[in-house]
């Protein structure tokens, strides 16, 4: 039985494997991804919840809340990812 140290979990014998390059996204489109996905899952949630009798929210309010948390959460995603990258 052979032991490995726990920092050596990734190693692989194989020289494709560890000299391929790693693709990261921009700060920016990660931002978007972000921003977009808030968006989706709000306005999802929204119309969805309209189905029951105590959620009626008008379609404006929807719209107007859901972009403020979209960008807030792809606001914070941008900074995250540019702190990263300094």
């Amino acid at each position: 039985m052979k032991v490995q140290n726990i920092q050596f979990l990734g190693y692989s014998k194989s020289p494709r494997k560890n000299n391929r390059k790693v693709e990261t996204e921009r700060p920016v489109t990660q931002s978007l991804k972000t921003a977009g996905a808030w968006f989706a899952f709000g306005v999802g949630l929204d119309f969805v919840g309209r189905k029951c009798a105590i959620f009626k929210s008008p379609t404006k309010n929807s719209l107007f809340i859901n972009s403020v948390l979209a960008f807030l959460a792809g606001s914070y995603t941008l900074l995250k990812g540019v702190d990263k990258k300094h």
